[in-house]
């Protein structure tokens, strides 16, 4: 009889904990609704960034986290005036895209002084400073760059140029982490494979199709019919580039161009033959990315430092099935 109680008991308590595991689970799955977190990021006036705009509030609206959006032009010193005041309102948690990761570590320090959770999106900064966030989410800029050196390589081999030959790069702006990231592991990776293929001249684009228009014009008045290829940081740059390529009377079938993105342009281009390639990197994704990141921090999980977004090749082989198109504003 004894025995029998004790086993009721034992069945009890085991019920009680279960459930109240069960509640606790719960409970730390639901813990990220009503947190406010403010969200320190780049303009509309880049599509990307408009797009990642966009997602990361639908993202933060479906999981019940109040987020606020606070933007600048690409300002470092604004953004890092942004950071002291969002420091001011406490929120739960700020949500960080560094405009430029190395003139934003003092504002990191002080988002850690106050206490305040900072994850970063997009943008990676030297990890040599990460005990200043949780988590990154975000491309792997170094790896993308070293992925399109790779298709740089291809690129000549399917135009039939070989392994040697002059190339141009239009970059994004000058200084900022992903930029040098980027930059770094094409050079690289390009030196590495096939070191006769020879970087002869380098432009920043900034992100913009006309700037990055006007640097390769520059760039071809002065190389001329010599050069053989492009490799832009951005696919959008990368129809500027070749919008000069044209007006310079190079054919853009015997030009190795790659980009970056998946963007819309490069989409088209890619299926026109006017791009050979791509390294894909979705603001979908990022945003995605983002907000799981912030949930996943309010829940108590386990956090990597750092999380990146699927960034495959893409050519025509398949660029319908790595490229979606992004949604229309």
């Amino acid at each position: 009889m004894n025995y029998k109680n004790s086993l009721r008991r034992l069945a009890g308590v085991v019920v009680a904990g279960t459930v109240l595991a069960l509640a606790a689970g719960s409970a730390l799955a639901q813990a990220h609704k009503g947190k406010k977190v403010i969200l320190l990021g780049a303009d509309d006036i880049c599509e990307y960034c408009a797009v990642y705009n966009d997602a990361v509030r639908k993202f933060a609206k479906d999981a019940g986290i109040e987020l606020e959006l606070v933007t600048n032009k690409f300002d470092a010193a604004q953004q890092a005036a942004q950071v002291e005041q969002a420091i001011a309102k406490k929120p739960d948690a700020i949500l960080l895209w560094t405009i430029d990761g190395t003139a934003l570590f003092p504002a990191m320090r002080k988002v850690k002084a106050a206490g305040i959770p900072l994850l970063l999106t997009d943008v990676e900064p030297d990890m040599k400073m990460s005990d200043l966030w949780i988590q990154y989410t975000g491309g792997n800029y170094e790896g993308s760059g070293r992925l399109a050196a790779q298709l740089m390589v291809d690129a000549f081999k399917a135009k039939g140029l070989g392994t040697s030959g002059d190339i141009i790069l239009i970059t994004g702006i000058i200084g900022q982490a992903q930029t040098m990231s980027i930059d770094k592991g094409f050079r690289e990776e390009l030196k590495k494979l096939a070191p006769g293929i020879r970087i002869v001249g380098s432009q920043p684009g900034n992100w913009d199709t006309g700037t990055a228009t006007e640097a390769a014009t520059g760039l071809f008045t002065k190389y001329g019919k010599n050069i053989k290829g492009i490799y832009s940081h951005e696919d959008l740059m990368l129809q500027g580039a070749l919008v000069a390529a044209e007006r310079a009377g190079i054919d853009l079938k015997t030009l190795a161009a790659v980009g970056r993105g998946c963007e819309p342009a490069g989409i088209a281009n890619i299926k026109a033959g006017r791009q050979y390639a791509t390294t894909k990197q979705s603001p979908i994704d990022e945003a995605r990315y983002a907000i799981d990141s912030v949930v996943n921090h309010f829940a108590g999980k386990k956090m990597e430092k750092s999380v990146y977004v699927p960034m495959p090749k893409v050519t025509a082989a398949n660029v319908d099935q790595e490229c979606q198109a992004w949604p229309k504003r």
